[in-house]
């Protein structure tokens, strides 16, 4: 079985790559995803697909790595050229192998 820290890893490369469909296998079907802002989550397989498809093009770079508990955070630098730069914090809860929430936490880099 895949570990939580793995899945996060290759749930942020298949964003980097904006491969919503390899994001979406990474998840549990029931799924949730509060992004920053939102009063309500994305849920389900095709949210996940629709955060990938919205997302502007970020260049992203990892920075730090962390398992705590049944939680994985994953930050890394998240750069929109000319516009800003921040340290994205992704909030990974994983189960049997799946991403069943993510969160996010940012902070400025600038």
């Amino acid at each position: 079985m895949v570990d939580g820290l793995e899945v996060a890893r290759g749930f942020i490369h298949a964003v980097q790559e904006k491969d919503a469909n390899a994001a979406a296998e990474l998840c549990a079907e029931d799924v949730e995803v509060m992004l920053p802002g939102a009063e309500e989550p994305l849920r389900g397989k095709e949210g996940v697909r629709t955060m990938i498809r919205m997302a502007p093009d970020f260049l992203q770079s990892m920075r730090d790595e962390q398992v705590l508990g049944g939680e994985v955070r994953i930050t890394t630098l998240t750069r929109a050229p000319g516009l800003f730069a921040n340290y994205t914090t992704w909030r990974f809860v994983t189960d049997d192998g799946h991403v069943k929430r993510l969160s996010f936490e940012l902070k400025g880099a600038n």
